[in-house]
């Protein structure tokens, strides 16, 4: 193959770049997208907020009226019902029906009101209810007794804030041998809030590295 002088050869010329009409319905997303979003889809009408049923859709023979207090009015046909709350230019709204005996207990009031103050309820709720939260905390078997007291007293300030709380005594190697020390400190916290606290089992549970043990705020 003879030489050729850099000045003697053809300038590099990049290969072209061939464009396609991009195919309509060829690319999808994939099946584990659409699964995905199926899936989204039932979540989100699993949330939706239940059907409350009134006036014509109470299809129970029996119906028990209370007014807007709570007062129980008395126990009336469906028919003589319907027809009560149509004089009063009221509307039924069933707030409980029992399958087994076929009666509703239903409230005589103003639907837009109900539904408003029931949603207005509903928020101030949501406001101040706390989400349930795990704390967890972590001890050695050989923790001192002062210093397993601090412990107690902050959990106990945990579940008076409505905290769960879980106690983990982790034992490695060789210390796996202290495993009645774990189970002895793990009890006696048990003890020491059982007065705040609910275990979740009688006996501390033996973990993978150690021994647990979980209590609800009461």
């Amino acid at each position: 193959m003879a030489f050729i002088p850099n000045q003697q050869r053809p300038a590099f010329q990049p290969r072209p770049q061939w464009t396609f009409p991009k195919p309509q319905g060829f690319f999808q997303k994939p099946a584990w997208q659409m699964k995905s979003s199926w899936w989204a889809q039932q979540r989100s009408f699993n949330r939706r907020p239940q059907m409350v049923y009134t006036n014509e859709q109470i299809k129970a023979p029996t119906i028990v009226i209370v007014d807007e207090q709570g007062v129980n009015l008395w126990t009336f046909p469906r028919l003589k019902a319907l027809a009560m709350a149509e004089e009063a230019w009221l509307d039924l709204i069933q707030i409980r029906y029992d399958q087994e005996k076929m009666i509703s207990t239903v409230k005589m009031a103003d639907y837009g009101k109900y539904m408003y103050l029931k949603g207005k309820d509903e928020k101030e709720k949501r406001k101040t209810q706390k989400p349930t939260v795990l704390k967890e905390v972590k001890l050695n078997y050989a923790i001192w007794m002062n210093d397993l007291q601090l412990k107690i007293k902050k959990a106990r300030e945990m579940l008076t804030d409505h905290y769960n709380v879980k106690f983990f005594i982790k034992l490695k190697g060789r210390e796996k041998i202290f495993a009645e020390k774990a189970i002895e400190k793990l009890n006696l916290i048990r003890t020491e809030l059982a007065d705040i606290g609910k275990a979740q089992y009688e006996k501390p549970k033996e973990e993978m590295s150690g021994y647990s043990i979980i209590l609800f705020s009461k």
